[in-house]
């Protein structure tokens, strides 16, 4: 039990079960020894039992001070605030708190309290308020985003993340993993509006952003992990996802590459991520130290490999699809060769037909123009007239070759009257 940190006026400790009567007669006979005091007025505390609000200490006289009255009043705004997360919040502030305080115990220079307690006078109150000697830290948990309210709760959050920034504060938000979405086979991750409201920048993601930025002049970077756009401006950013690996609860280091800022909010997924211990992600190194160097290096190193890799694949698909095309194209051209000269067979036994034989091969006008310039010495001028005046009617070149051959014409003017008697 922290007694610093659960005086609310009358409401100092509330459990959320009905206390058997023995832990009751407990407290109480601790508090007639004098040993609860309030922090704020330092008056001495009793306790209290009742169904409704179940266990608490209580100022003598339901005299509470002022401070008490204060806290208890930012109390009931922050009820309000939380109101939407699901009881997992708790337990996750809980087990972020008791890790700050042990901390805060072994370092001096740290001040560890409940947001609401400590900044009663806020209009927005993060779970937890942290003070080092060179900032001060809103730590703040979000759990149970559902599509539903997403919109709105992200209007929320960035307004409670702007409001910490402007009161000198740095946000830092976790969320529970159960939240997280990612499209393996576009390298991507699709975030909720809340997520990318408080997405956070730090020297690791300045770091990515170095390595990345000279990697992605490469214009085929993003067709390398099949990530469905190009990304101009390299921003990189973290979130940090808390869940239970069926040992300890942990954080989940997640970073990627801002994308879009219209639904679906696709962003380009740097690796899979890690798992932290609380005790190492929140190690004080000028603010919490939330990733480990050496992963982070040796997951840079992994990724250059990963790339590395997918340039030598994307490299040899070019060239196989290079040699599919060339081979395609050479059989094309084989193709039309071979049909030419099949052609100019046809064309070769046309010229040679007798009167009586049929025509069994259908001609173009190409076709029909090259065989009436070696029979018959159509010129240009007679080509023309042939077109403009007598094919709208016979329609088909082969029935204009049929013609000459079974009246064995000599001439233009033989042809002329054949077809103008047509």
């Amino acid at each position: 039990m922290r007694e610093a940190l659960h005086v609310i006026d009358n409401e100092l400790i509330k459990l959320p079960y009905s206390a058997p009567v023995e832990e009751v007669t407990n407290f109480k006979k601790l508090a007639k020894k004098e040993i609860y005091q309030c922090p704020y007025c330092q008056a001495k505390l009793i306790v209290k039992y009742g169904e409704e609000k179940g266990l608490y200490f209580s100022h003598q006289h339901l005299e509470a001070c002022e401070k008490s009255r204060i806290v208890d009043h930012a109390e009931k705004k922050y009820t309000k605030q939380i109101e939407r997360e699901s009881k997992f919040h708790k337990v996750l502030t809980d087990i972020i708190l008791d890790e700050l305080i042990m901390k805060a115990k072994i370092n001096k220079d740290m001040f560890v309290n409940v947001g609401y307690r400590e900044k009663t006078d806020w209009k927005e109150y993060p779970d937890i308020f942290v003070q080092l000697p060179k900032k001060e830290l809103a730590v703040s948990v979000i759990t149970n985003v559902s599509p539903l309210d997403d919109t709105k709760l992200a209007r929320q959050i960035k307004k409670r993340h702007n409001y910490f920034i402007d009161k000198g504060v740095e946000p830092i938000w976790f969320i529970e993993k159960k939240e997280q979405a990612i499209e393996k086979d576009k390298n991507s991750i699709i975030l909720w509006d809340a997520e990318l409201s408080i997405a956070l920048k730090t020297k690791e993601d300045a770091q990515w952003d170095r390595h990345i930025s000279s990697e992605i002049k490469d214009q085929n970077f993003f067709k390398f992990f099949n990530y469905p756009s190009n990304i101009e401006n390299v921003d990189v950013r973290s979130l940090y996802y808390i869940f239970n690996n069926d040992e300890n609860v942990v954080v989940k280091v997640q970073r990627f590459l801002k994308d879009r800022v219209e639904k679906p909010l696709r962003a380009f997924l740097i690796n899979e991520g890690y798992e932290l211990a609380f005790a190492e992600a929140l190690a004080i190194e000028d603010g919490f130290k939330l990733s480990n160097p050496d992963i982070e290096s040796e997951q840079r190193k992994a990724f250059q490999e990963t790339i590395n890799q997918k340039k030598k694949a994307f490299a040899e698909q070019l060239r196989y699809e290079e040699e599919k095309r060339r081979l395609r194209l050479e059989s094309e051209q084989e193709d039309r060769k071979r049909k030419a000269e099949e052609r100019e067979l046809r064309l070769t036994e046309l010229l040679e037909q007798r009167a009586d034989d049929k025509i069994t091969y259908e001609l173009n006008y190409s076709e029909l123009t090259r065989l009436l310039k070696k029979r018959i010495g159509m010129n240009q001028t007679e080509q023309m007239e042939l077109w403009n005046k007598h094919m709208s009617k016979i329609k088909k070149p082969s029935l204009v070759w049929s013609i000459v051959i079974e009246n064995n014409c000599t001439s233009f003017n033989e042809l002329r009257n054949l077809l103008e008697s047509k």
